[in-house]
């Protein structure tokens, strides 16, 4: 009996050592996971830091032109501390908007300059024109450029002072024989959607009975005119007809009419629902206007005037 009480003793003794281990092992086990999950988590956050300082490294100091598709989701509306504006712009406009020209076209060139002078770098969405005017209507956009005035968008969007200024004229299908404004009398007209029809001051659009046929953009426009499905279509003097990437088409098939119909302005513009809408065109009329007298924009007029000269 001694013997067993003392294997018991002896067993209890042992069980008590063996608990004791456990116990230092345990200790030892949490202390050592408690360093691994605060080493992974420091590493975790070292190596977001080095992403996100490479990210803003690799990240360019121009501003951003994108050709592109934007989501049906509206982004947060940009405020007047925001860094990066997005604005939007039309397609084919040379040369006042141009992926054939530096800074995106010369429109582009000056309203960049005009954010950077109020302190903003900008992102600029190239889309069709109606749907760039539509979605800066409904604020997915601070602004879009450039647009001639007319009194139906001047109930909905604010205009800038002028940027730019283009001399209309019509151009036409060598084809078609007509040399003068007056033979398009009671002819089709072509625009691309999102083009006023009422700009011009002396009405030469309802005098000479126009009708009108919308398309995409101004390449389409050029090709309604070739293909005889238009009459005519509207040009500026620096002719847009070299923004064709269709090689079917060409300006030595087309004649643009030696008569200026008018000098028009051409203006960025804000949608008038936006938030502190009359606010940003106040200040962007006074960064242009600080650009105007300081000869920044003088030397981007003439920079773009000596390139369009090249072509």
């Amino acid at each position: 009996m001694r013997l067993l009480n003392t294997d018991y003793r002896d067993y209890g003794h042992i069980t008590d050592m063996l608990a004791k281990e456990l116990h230092c092992i345990t200790a030892i086990l949490i202390s050592v996971s408690c360093m691994w999950l605060s080493f992974i988590s420091h590493a975790s956050e070292l190596k977001i830091q080095s992403t996100s300082k490479a990210s803003q490294q690799s990240e360019p100091l121009e501003n951003r032109t994108f050709v592109a598709s934007v989501s049906g989701t509206s982004p947060a509306l940009v405020n007047s501390t925001s860094e990066r504006i997005r604005l939007a712009t039309g397609k084919g406009y040379y040369p006042y908007v141009s992926q054939r020209l530096p800074q995106g076209g010369w429109s582009q060139a000056l309203v960049t300059g005009t954010f950077l002078e109020m302190g903003h770098k900008v992102d600029i969405h190239t889309l069709p024109w109606g749907r760039g005017q539509m979605w800066t209507e409904e604020k997915r956009f601070l602004g879009t450029f450039p647009y001639v005035y007319s009194a139906q968008r001047a109930e909905k969007f604010f205009f800038s002072t002028a940027i730019n200024y283009i001399s209309v004229r019509f151009y036409v299908a060598k084809t078609s024989n007509i040399t003068d404004v007056q033979q398009l009398k009671n002819k089709r007209l072509c625009l691309p959607f999102g083009y006023s029809d009422d700009f011009v001051d002396d009405g030469v659009i309802e005098k000479l009975n126009l009708k009108i046929n919308r398309v995409l953009d101004g390449a389409a426009c050029i090709g309604h005119v070739q293909r005889g499905w238009s009459d005519a279509g509207l040009t500026n003097s620096y002719v847009s007809l070299n923004e064709v990437s269709n090689n079917r088409l060409n300006d030595s098939e087309l004649r643009v009419l030696p008569t200026d119909l008018e000098k028009v302005d051409l203006h960025f513009i804000i949608s008038k629902s936006y938030p502190d809408a009359h606010a940003w065109i106040e200040k962007f009329n006074h960064a242009f206007n600080t650009l105007s007298k300081d000869g920044r924009k003088g030397a981007i007029d003439q920079k773009f005037m000596q390139l369009i000269d090249l072509q």
